[in-house]
């Protein structure tokens, strides 16, 4: 909606088409933008994040600003590729989307790539043996898991793309009274939700950091940090970790079946310019 009101081109993808449609219609009302439209992508299918490049790259001669910002949290689940789906929904389809997406990216640089983790991922713990997570699953440790592996993600595209004038941020939003505790089964569910309508920010008032990471012109230099409240602030010392983020790169490109792609786990620090950003 906000993107709209700006007059940008909007791409809303959507895994039920009826409803993606619906939302599309009704910004166009709203803001007077006719340039609004809906198409199909399911985060919990790899097929689907591949189609969805595929027409969008048929559609869509240019592609500024991504914005991955689709989550699950709800109970133990798998996607179509018989990945945990807090896990495939929240990070895998991300990953392969963005991977799919540089190109394009690269092409209509300067770009932004906007990856929304909340404040989850500090609670968070990566275990590779154990991607699946048959021991000791929770909603919450599963949904924080998959949101610090949304972290790393950031912080690695940054080093990899800020040379190419793709820049790329976190964005803590806040808590926000969407849909994404709809799944939350129980008593505990019904209560989160009563206290999110209560509580929490509407969701206009958490896409502003999101709406500044995508338009501001002076936030290049702090690529690579987590927006809260539309100020930067530095990843964690362990967000940063090379060795994780090179296991996770690798594990997940194993995932989504590139393992042609697999790099080698032992680098050394790079000292490129990305970095300067990360101290």
């Amino acid at each position: 909606m906000e993107l709209a009101k700006r007059g940008a081109r909007v791409i809303l993808a959507c895994r039920d088409r009826k409803k993606g449609e619906a939302v599309a219609r009704n910004i166009k009302k709203k803001t007077m933008n006719p340039n609004v439209y809906s198409m199909l992508l399911d985060l919990a299918s790899l097929h689907s994040v591949r189609e969805f490049v595929e027409d969008f790259n048929r559609s869509e001669p240019q592609l500024h600003i991504l914005i991955n910002n689709a989550a699950y949290l709800g109970p133990k689940a798998t996607t179509d590729d018989h990945i945990e789906r807090s896990f495939g929904v929240n990070y895998l389809g991300h990953f392969l989307l963005t991977k799919l997406f540089v190109e394009k990216l690269h092409k209509n640089a300067p770009s932004r790539i906007i990856n929304v983790v909340s404040d989850s991922y500090q609670w968070g713990k990566l275990d590779f043996q154990d991607l699946a997570m048959h021991h000791n699953y929770s909603i919450y440790r599963a949904y924080a898991r998959s949101k610090l592996s949304q972290a790393i993600h950031t912080v690695e595209m940054h080093r990899r793309l800020f040379k190419e004038c793709i820049w790329t941020f976190g964005v803590h939003p806040g808590a926000c009274n969407t849909e994404l505790l709809r799944n939350w089964p129980g008593l505990t569910g019904q209560l989160l939700r009563v206290m999110a309508r209560i509580l929490f920010k509407t969701p206009e008032q958490g896409a502003q950091t999101i709406v500044y990471c995508a338009v501001a012109e002076k936030v290049r230099e702090q690529a690579g940090m987590v927006f809260v409240n539309c100020n930067a602030i530095q990843f964690a010392k362990r967000i940063r970790d090379y060795q994780q983020a090179r296991k996770l790169w690798n594990a997940s490109l194993h995932l989504i079946g590139c393992d042609d792609e697999i790099e080698p786990e032992e680098v050394e620090e790079a000292t490129h310019e990305a970095d300067t950003a990360l101290e």
